[in-house]
This record gives structure tokens, C-alpha cells and sequence, in this order.
């Protein structure tokens, strides 16, 4: 049917929008029109307007009347509200992961932390973020619960931005890499203590290298 034709070509433009705005080809701040949203993505305005409105909800555009959308700005406060939600969200499916992890599950999460990206490569960046978030969402996904899988799931896709941010004005890759692994093994030893503070400092380190490469490169985001 026309109608599900339509939620179908609006979910293509949802998914492709909502990629490009995570990896920065739009940049925070800047104006989308409709148009040039229609002649980007090759759509009506129909879909084009239903997956702006679901970015809208998922907090990665602003719309203001007459004069059209916006990406979405990004602060040193949210980049910091984010990560401090992150920490109390993982550390919670952490703990609970540890009591329920098999062996099997932790050999594929050892596969997984074995990636690294190629510093100034964009395509490389796209891989290793995925690969990245596969990595946190199957620690999460042990945990057994479902709604706290879905939010966590929610917060880090969309603190994608921030890593794209970061992974561009500085080569982490080994160290970021080294941290997945450190994890992985403690999660081996089953000391639950000593993972939990592991992954906490690691979220920790994640958003200082962030903030310190946007401070060291200049990059002038606003505070709040």
C-alpha cells in the first residue's frame, strides 16, 4: 500500500539522517531545509518530515517555525550529563552481566575488543563506533533485562556524535582497544568489584580524552 510504502521510505530517510548527523557530515548547528533535505535523500516531504520528527524526539534536531531544522547543538554540559548517566547505567548492567556471563560469551566479547580504527580514515571510524557499540550493548544485553538494554542502547547511539568528535582530534585507538580488553579479563577473574571500577574509570577516561582533545584543538562548544 501507498501508506506502507510511504513508512518505508521514511524509515530509509530516518536511518540514513540520523548516520550522517552521528558521524558530523552534519555538523551540530547547522540548518536543513526540507528541500534540501528532499533533494539529499531523494524523498517527498512526507518522510522526509516523519523521520525529522523522530529525531526531533531522540533529541538530535531542533525545529523552528519558518525557519526550519537544525542540528542539534552539542555542550560540554551534556557531553558530561551523558557520561555520568552512562556510568550509573553500564556499571548497573555490568553487575548484573557478571553473574550471568558464560564462558562462551566472554570469548565473543574477546573477539569483539580486539578492533581498532585507522586515525583520520572516516569509513574506519564508522566500522570501529559499530564495532564499539556492539561491545558495551553485549555486556549490557547480559544483564537479562530488556528496558535497561533499550536505554542504554538509546543513550550511546546517541552519544555517537561525541566519539566522532573525539576519535577525529587524537589516535586512541590502542588505547581504547587496551581498555576493552582490560575488561574482559576482570570480567574472567568474576571479581565483580574490580570490573564495575574498571569499567567507571574507563567511562571516566573515555570523557576526559573527549573534552581534553576538544579543549587542546580549539573547538569552541558552548558550556551549558
Amino acid at each position: 500500500t501507498s501508506t506502507t510504502q510511504r513508512q518505508t521510505v521514511a524509515e530509509g530517510v530516518y536511518q540514513a539522517l540520523k548516520r550522517d548527523i552521528l558521524t558530523l557530515r552534519h555538523a551540530p548547528g547547522v540548518p536543513l531545509t526540507e528541500q534540501e533535505l528532499c533533494d539529499g535523500y531523494g524523498a517527498s516531504r512526507a518522510p522526509i518530515r516523519e523521520a525529522c520528527r523522530r529525531l526531533q524526539q531522540e533529541g538530535l534536531l531542533t525545529s523552528i517555525p519558518y525557519k526550519g531544522y537544525f542540528v542539534s547543538r552539542v555542550s560540554i554540559q551534556e557531553i558530561r550529563d551523558c557520561f555520568d548517566l552512562r556510568a550509573m547505567l553500564e556499571s548497573h548492567a555490568l553487575a548484573l552481566a557478571m553473574s550471568r556471563a558464560r564462558p562462551e560469551d566472554l570469548r565473543r566479547l574477546e573477539q569483539l575488543a580486539a578492533s581498532e580504527y585507522t586515525y583520520h580514515d572516516h569509513d574506519s571510524y564508522v566500522d570501529f563506533l559499530d564495532r564499539n557499540l556492539d561491545f558495551h550493548m553485549r555486556v549490557a544485553s547480559l544483564s537479562g533485562n530488556a528496558r535497561l538494554v533499550s536505554t542504554l542502547r538509546d543513550l550511546l547511539s546517541a552519544m555517537q556524535r561525541y566519539f566522532f568528535l573525539g576519535l577525529d582530534l587524537g589516535d586512541f585507538g590502542g588505547e581504547m582497544r587496551g581498555e576493552h580488553e582490560e575488561l574482559v579479563a576482570l570480567m574472567k577473574t568474576g571479581h565483580e568489584r574490580d570490573a564495575v571500577e574498571c569499567l567507571r574509570r574507563q567511562i571516566a577516561a573515555s570523557r576526559d580524552r573527549i573534552l581534553r582533545a576538544l579543549a587542546v584543538q580549539g573547538v569552541g562548544l558552548p558550556m551549558e
